[in-house]
């Protein structure tokens, strides 16, 4: 039997909070979280925002941050609320990015 790597754990994660596949935030994440998990000093908009933009053929990082805070805040308002919860314990509003990404990297180290 096939052990799930990190990116299968991730993707299972996001979908267990209610994250559609199809929207392009997702796939972002999806890059975003374990290049974060790895370069844990990197800097939002100097390094992780510029790499997913990169990684996705974008010519700059300027539309990075809104897909991924569309979807977050899609996935809050869709998703199982248990499973927030026990990610993101007392939260009364969906996370910003950075926090819901530092969030899951560091729960998938």
């Amino acid at each position: 039997m096939k052990t799930p790597t990190i990116h299968d754990t991730l993707r299972q994660i996001l979908l267990d909070l209610g994250f559609q596949p199809k929207l392009v935030g997702y796939h972002f994440l999806c890059a975003a979280i374990p290049y974060f998990a790895q370069e844990r000093t990197v800097s939002m908009k100097k390094e992780l925002y510029p790499y997913i933009a990169k990684e996705f053929g974008y010519p700059d990082s300027r539309g990075i941050e809104r897909p991924i805070r569309s979807a977050i805040s899609d996935a809050w308002k869709r998703g199982r609320r248990e499973m927030w919860e026990q990610y993101f314990p007392n939260h009364t509003h969906a996370p910003s990015n950075m926090v819901f990404i530092a969030t899951l990297a560091e729960h998938l180290k």
